[in-house]
C-alpha cells in the first residue's frame, strides 16, 4: 500500500479466522456457561433427594430402635432386671453417637429431636442447638461455611429430624465435573484453529493463483486470464478481470492506431510546409516567393486546425461522469457558434440560419457542447457550395432535446454513412480539405453524453443525395 493510500487494506484470511474463531469460542463458551448451570442445577437436585433419603433413613432407624428399647423395658420391668437394663440403656446409647469414619462425615450433620424440644440424637460433628428451625429445604451459615439442610417430622409427630449438608461437597463435585468438561474444549479449541488456518489457507490459494498469475505478466500481456483451479465464487472476480482487460486491449489498440494515422496525417501537411518553404528559399522573382509563402501560411493553418483537433480527441477520454458535470443551454451555445462563424458565412455568400427558441438544458459539458456543435456548424460550412444554405434548428420534446444542421452540401451516399465517424475518413472525390476528425470528434462527444446521431438527406436532397442532415438527440437530464 503506497504511502498516500486512504484505503485501510484488511486481510481476509485474518478476518475469516477472526470470525470463525471467534463464533466458535462464543458458542464453546455459552456451551460450558449452559453446562456449567444444568450441571449444578441436576448436583442439586441430587443432593437434595439424598438430604430427603438421609432424613427418612435417619427417621425410620430411630423409630425402630425407640420401639425396640420400649420392649426392652417392657422385658426389664417384667423380669426385674432393671440395673441390667440401665447398662445396657448406656450402652445402646454409646452406640447412638458413631465416631466419624470417612472425612466426607465432616460435610453431613445429623438431629433427631423429640416433641418437647429435647436432643435425642446426633451426629458427631453437629451442634446442641437445631440446625434448622424450619421443615423442609432451608439455607444457613455455620461460621464461613454454607450449609443446607432438610427438616421432617415423623408420621405420629413425637419426633423430628434434621439432615445438613455442607455445601463444599457440591462445589468440589461441580468443579470436578466442570474441569472435566472445559479440558476437551480448551485442547480442542487450538486445534480447531490451527485445522481453520490450514483449512483457509488451502480455500484462498486460487486467489494467490490468479494474484500470482497477473504479476508474472509484463504490460503488453493483456490477454484473458485462465487459472487452473478458480471456484465458482471467484469466477466473477476472473471475468470482471478478463472485461478489463479486453477493455484495456482495445483502448490501447485504438490509440496505437491514432497515433499511427495522426503521425501520417501530420507528415503530410509537414512534408508540403518543408516542399514549399524550399521553393521560398531557392525562388529567384518575388511572386513565385510570395506564392510559395502564402502557402506556407496556408499550410501552417491547416497543420494548427489537424493539431487542434488531435488534441480536442485526446481531451476526449475522460469518463462519461466528467463530461455530464454540467447542465448546458443548447440554444445558447448554438447561438454563440453561429455568431462566430457568421463572417466565414458570409464570405462565402451562405445563408446560415437558427431556428431555436427557449432553453434547451442537455446534460454535457458547456465545452465539449460547444466544441461538437461547431464542427457540424464548420463542415457543413465548409462542404456547402457558395450560395447554398446552412440551417441549425433546435427543439425540446418530452424527454429528448435535438440538435439538427441541415445543409445543401454535396451531402454523403447512404452506403458511406456508416463509416464517416471513424478518425480519418475521408470520402473518395472529395475536394474540400480536412483530416476526417470532425465528425470522429462529434460522435465521441454524442457518446459520452449518452446521445445518438443520425444521417439524412438535406436541403434539396433526392435519392442519389445532395445535401446533409445531421441530427443529436439529447436525453433529458433528471428533473433535479
Amino acid at each position: 500500500m503506497t504511502g498516500n493510500s486512504t484505503t485501510a487494506w484488511f486481510s481476509l484470511r485474518r478476518r475469516l479466522l477472526i470470525s470463525l474463531l471467534g463464533g466458535l469460542g462464543a458458542l464453546w463458551l455459552v456451551t460450558m456457561v449452559w453446562s456449567y448451570v444444568d450441571t449444578h442445577d441436576e448436583i442439586d437436585e441430587i443432593f437434595d433427594a439424598q438430604l430427603v433419603q438421609a432424613a427418612q433413613q435417619a427417621m425410620e432407624q430411630h423409630l425402630h430402635f425407640s420401639r425396640r428399647e420400649a420392649r426392652h423395658r417392657d422385658k426389664i420391668e417384667d423380669d426385674g432386671l432393671s440395673e441390667r437394663g440401665s447398662e445396657g440403656e448406656d450402652d445402646r446409647k454409646e452406640k447412638r453417637e458413631p465416631r466419624l469414619a470417612h472425612r466426607y462425615q465432616q460435610n453431613i450433620a445429623l438431629q433427631i429431636w423429640d416433641r418437647s424440644g429435647k436432643l435425642m440424637q446426633r451426629s458427631p460433628n453437629a451442634p446442641e442447638t437445631p440446625l434448622a428451625a424450619v421443615d423442609g429445604f432451608s439455607e444457613g451459615s455455620r461460621g464461613s461455611e454454607r450449609w443446607r439442610y432438610f427438616g421432617e417430622w415423623s408420621d405420629d409427630g413425637n419426633w423430628r429430624v434434621v439432615v445438613g449438608e455442607n455445601h463444599v461437597v457440591r462445589g468440589e463435585l461441580i468443579g470436578k465435573i466442570a474441569a472435566h468438561l472445559s479440558l476437551p474444549l480448551l485442547i480442542g479449541l487450538p486445534l480447531t484453529a490451527l485445522w481453520i488456518g490450514v483449512a483457509l489457507t488451502r480455500g484462498l490459494a486460487p486467489l494467490t493463483e490468479v494474484t500470482s498469475e497477473i504479476t508474472a505478466r509484463g504490460p503488453e500481456q493483456l490477454d484473458a486470464l485462465q487459472p487452473q483451479h478458480a471456484p465458482v465464487e471467484i469466477r466473477p472476480l476472473v471475468e470482471s478481470l478478463n472485461a478489463l482487460l479486453a477493455r484495456l486491449a482495445r483502448a490501447i489498440e485504438g490509440e496505437r492506431r491514432f497515433t499511427a494515422d495522426a503521425a501520417h496525417e501530420l507528415r503530410t501537411p509537414l512534408a508540403g510546409l518543408r516542399a514549399q518553404a524550399q521553393v521560398a528559399l531557392r525562388a529567384t522573382d518575388d511572386v513565385t516567393r510570395k506564392h510559395a509563402l502564402e502557402q506556407v501560411l496556408t499550410g501552417t493553418s491547416r497543420a494548427a486546425r489537424l493539431i487542434d483537433q488531435l488534441l480536442t480527441l485526446a481531451r476526449l477520454d475522460p469518463t462519461r461522469a466528467a463530461t455530464q458535470a454540467n447542465l448546458s443551454d443548447l440554444a445558447a451555445v448554438a447561438a454563440d457558434v453561429c455568431a462566430e462563424l457568421g463572417a466565414s458565412a458570409v464570405s462565402r455568400d451562405i445563408a446560415l440560419t437558427l431556428d431555436a427558441e427557449g432553453m434547451a438544458r442537455v446534460a454535457c459539458a458547456p465545452e465539449w457542447l460547444r466544441i461538437l456543435t461547431r464542427n457540424l456548424v464548420d463542415n457543413s460550412l465548409r462542404y456547402t457550395p457558395l450560395g447554398g444554405s446552412v440551417r441549425v434548428i433546435v427543439a425540446s420534446a418530452p424527454g429528448s432535446t435535438s440538435l439538427q444542421v441541415i445543409d445543401s452540401g454535396p451531402g454523403i451516399p447512404v452506403a458511406d454513412r456508416a463509416i464517416v465517424f471513424e478518425r480519418f475518413r475521408r470520402l473518395a472525390g472529395q475536394e474540400v480539405e480536412g483530416s476526417g476528425l470532425g465528425l470522429s470528434i462529434v460522435a465521441r462527444i454524442a457518446e459520452l453524453a449518452g446521445a445518438t446521431i443520425a444521417l439524412g438527406d438535406g436541403d434539396g436532397g433526392t435519392e442519389g443525395g445532395k445535401g446533409l442532415a445531421v441530427t443529436i438527440e439529447f436525453p433529458s437530464p433528471p428533473a433535479s
